[in-house]
This record gives structure tokens, sequence and C-alpha cells, in this order.
């Protein structure tokens, strides 16, 4: 079953649509007719309700068709299903052993579990990473599968059933009321609504994922403490809840307590660029996208860009002003390395673009188009939604109107989107984001360039091999030969670059302190 699940995973990654997510309460029923189901609930001490052959098929295709959508939802924050993941199979696997009863199909299948995560991160080499439909869907039938066969095998249903229950509490709590705010509330919630909320308080984005894991751990070993009978296991379990929560939890509370709301700002002159990694500054975006706070401009940021920054003092304050600064250039991230102010790492505005694409189309949250001509950003439109079926487009249109004219604003507002993408070009584009401000509403507003010209298939983005050489900027050199003369600034750059490194030249730095 948890093969089928990571097929029916695929084809959602291949043609995404929200229907798929139907088929995992059919794949839990196939899998209740022909395997293992949950005859009983243990209530207390020895007592046992035994469940109708009816009652027990619809509970168990129910309990392995959840687990498959949960994982997936988790799967939208980078690392969180993963981590999760290896918590429930860790206590799975020690509650076997600790139950006093043989359970070996439930111990295998959990050992194979941890051994399969263990293989994805040493492929990958962090922990950090989405896993995509197909695996989430494989692992979650696995763990639901794996709480089945323990209660299939007499073990107590509080124990190993509950066990799942305990440690997905928050994300099923969470999930569970995004759903029904969607469905019920005219501004819906969004998703791991605790992990936004670490995030907005400064926490950095591998240790909101672990705090959030802890916690669900913790409420897991709990249920294990109160579950288990025997004296041993209860030690155990104690200690081991004592121990996990000295140095996992506490350490967490202490540098949230410490964090500013914001990381520190390495600067080149007059620009300051945000230390964040991508996960961070999406997460950051889209609970902007939700507050209702007014608009939120997101800038991306290259060595052209700075260069610029330092000849248009309207762009540069818009930098200055803005949310979030990212760091998209290599470029860039060379000479902030190079002048001792290392970024965490290279959000390009293309990327940045269509992973907050993606979780606008998770979480209901209308975007605009505005930018380029109009057979390019109705082709970006057309692309995004084939991509992604879920995707509101509350509108879109050309950037060939004038700056002046306040309708286009106006027009944006009426539209009800809570992310805009502006393709016009920097600096105009921030420029006019920040003078139109007041007429937007609430929103997040991404300045993104090009993208639109990418997205909708009339420019080729550079082969991977080129960006990991630092070479996009010749590749669209290559397509776009007129850009000559302004490349020329990228060695202009460079000198700058070196000449401050030796204390030669200082830019306008004084003008954002």
């Amino acid at each position: 079953m948890a093969t089928v699940a990571s097929l029916v995973g695929t084809c959602q990654q291949i043609r995404p649509h929200w229907a798929w997510k139907m088929v995992y309460p059919a794949i839990g029923l196939l899998f209740a007719l022909f395997g293992p189901k949950i005859g009983f609930i243990g209530i207390s001490g020895e007592q046992y309700h035994y469940l109708s052959p009816e009652a027990s098929i619809v509970l168990t295709a129910l309990w392995v068709g959840i687990f498959p959508v949960l994982i997936q939802q988790l799967d939208n924050i980078p690392g969180m299903a993963g981590h999760l993941l290896a918590v429930s199979f860790s206590l799975l696997l020690l509650v076997t052993v600790f139950s006093g009863q043989s359970l070996p199909d439930a111990f295998f299948m959990s050992l194979c579990g941890l051994c399969f995560l263990g293989a994805f991160w040493s492929r990958h080499g962090h922990m950090f990473r989405r896993m995509g439909d197909s695996l989430a869907a494989l692992w979650g039938v696995m763990v639901a599968g794996t709480s089945v066969l323990g209660v299939s095998k007499g073990i107590t249903f509080s124990t190993l059933m509950l066990l799942p229950l305990g440690l997905f509490a928050i994300p099923l709590a969470e999930a569970s009321l995004h759903f029904a705010s969607m469905a019920l509330a005219s501004r819906p919630q969004g998703a791991a609504a605790l992990y936004r909320r670490l995030i907005s308080r400064g926490l950095d984005h591998p240790s909101a994922v672990r705090f959030v894991t802890s916690l669900c751990a913790l409420g897991g070993a709990v249920v294990a403490i109160t579950q288990l009978g025997n004296s041993i296991s209860v030690m155990f379990w104690i200690s081991a809840t004592i121990i996990f929560a000295g140095v996992a939890i506490i350490p967490f509370i202490i540098k949230m307590k410490e964090s500013g709301d914001m990381p520190k700002r390495p600067f080149i002159w007059s620009t300051r660029v945000d230390n964040v990694s991508m996960d961070y500054a999406l997460a950051k975006a889209g609970a902007a996208a939700r507050s209702g706070r007014g608009v939120s401009l997101v800038c991306t940021v290259n060595a052209l860009a700075v260069m610029d920054a330092e000849k248009n003092s309207a762009y540069s304050k818009a930098l200055k002003d803005s949310f979030l600064t990212l760091a998209d250039g290599t470029g860039l991230v060379w000479a902030l390395r190079f002048l001792g102010q290392p970024v965490q790492e290279r959000v390009t505005g293309i990327d940045f673009m269509t992973r907050l694409v993606r979780t606008a189309a998770a979480e209901s949250l209308p975007l605009y188009l505005l930018g380029a001509r109009e057979e390019v950003v109705r082709g970006a439109a057309e692309a995004l939604t084939v991509r992604h079926p879920d995707l509101q487009i509350a509108g879109w249109r050309d950037g060939y109107f004038d700056p002046a004219d306040q309708s286009v604003a106006e027009e944006i507002r009426s539209s009800g989107a809570k992310i805009l993408f502006v393709a016009m070009g920097l600096p105009r584009q921030e420029i006019w984001i920040m003078e139109n401000a007041p007429l937007l509403g609430d929103m997040v507003a991404v300045g993104v360039g090009g993208a639109f010209d990418v997205i909708s298939g009339k420019l080729k983005r550079a082969p991977r091999i080129w960006q990991k050489l630092g070479l996009e900027w010749l590749y669209r050199l290559i397509q776009e030969p007129w850009r000559w003369k302004r490349d020329l600034d990228l060695f202009i750059f460079v000198i700058k670059v070196l000449l401050t490194r030796i204390g030669l030249y200082s830019g306008r730095k004084e003008r954002n302190s």
C-alpha cells in the first residue's frame, strides 16, 4: 500500500490537482480490506471496546488515508516532515521494544522507516529538504500502517495508536484549523502557525523546525509514559523525557528570547541585505501576506542593483525601507563574503517567486502579476495555472502604463490579491511599489525583474552548471546581446569591491547609517 501511495504522489507531482488527495482514503480502504485492521480500542487497564467489522474497516481506512495528506502538508516546510518522521519511527521502535510483547512486524517497519529516511538524508547531504509528494505519501502510509500492525497483534490501542496522535497533535490541530478557516473565514489562517510564529519572532528556519519537532516528540513521550504499564518502561520514558526537554527544548526557548526580530543585515556601500535563508524568507513573506499590515516590499538585488543604488537615491531609499532585501546574484554573494560579511545563501528572485507561488496555491493566497508585455504576462499566468491548478490568480496586466496612473494600483487593491509580483525591471519596479504603497492595500509585493519571461517560456533559464559557475549573466547576455553596455558595470563592481577591501572606496553607505 505504501508503494501504491508513492505512485499516487508521483502523479500529484506530474499533474498537480487537489483531487489526488481523495485517492488516499481509497488506499486506506484497500489496506483495511486486505490487511490488518483496528479491531478494538483499549479503554483502561484490561478493558477493551471491540469494533464491528464495518466500523473497523471505516476507522482503519480513515487512519491510513489521513497520514499521507498530513505528511504532504508538513512537507511544504522543508525539513519539517522529515524530522517528525524520524521522531515517529524512533518512538515507535522504542515502544515495540518496551511494550513487553512480540511485535516483529511493527519493529521491522519502524526500522525500515528509519533506514529509508537516513538514506534520503545522506543522499541530499542535509535534513532540511522537501521530500516531495511521492515520498511523503509513502512514509505517511508506513507510519499509519506500523501503528495499525501493533494493534492487530494485541497491543493496546492507546499505546501504539495514540503515539502518532501525540506526535502529530500540533500539526493535526493546525491543519484542521487551516481547512476550517478556508471554509468558514473570510481571511483563512495559514497552516503550520506555530512554525510561522517562531519565524516571525526571529528564530531561524532550522531552529524553528527542531523546536516544533521537539514539542511533538514531547507529546509522543507523554503518551508513552501514560500508556506503558511496567515500571521499567515508565522510568525509562520519564528519564528520557526529562533529558530531552533539558537538551532540546530549553535551549531553543533561550535562543528565541535572545533573537531579535531580524538577523544581522550585512551591507555593501549604501545597500543592506538580509542574512536569511530561502526558507526563512518564504516563511516571513507568507506571514506578511496574511498579516494585513500594509505593503511589505521584498527586493532581490544583485551586483548591478547595488551599483544602481549608488546612483539612484529613490531606489536606495526603497531598498532601505523594504521588508526584505535578498541577495540574488553570485557576484553580490561573493562580494559580501570577500568583504567579511557573508550571507547564509543566495536567494534568487525566480526561485523565490516559484516557491512563493507554491505557498500561495497551498494556502489559497490570491496573487496578481504586473509587468512585461501583454503576451508575456499572460503566458506567465497561464503557465503558473497549469503548474498549480489550485492557484488563485486575482488578475494580471502588462507594465506599459503611465507610472503616475493611480488606477493601476487601485485595480490591484480591488482584486483582493495578497501577493503582487512586479516585473518592470529594477529600479523602476521597486520605486513604483513604494510610491503606490498607500493605494495597494495589504499584501506582499515582490520585484521579480525578468522572471515572467522565463516562466512564460520566452527566455530559457541558464542550465544548472552555468548557475553554479556564476555565469547566469553571460547566458542571458547571449540571449539578449543588447544588454552588453549594462553588464559592463559588473567589471566596475569588481574593481570597487577590491578598492573597498583595501580601504580606498567606501561608497555612500552613510545614507543607511
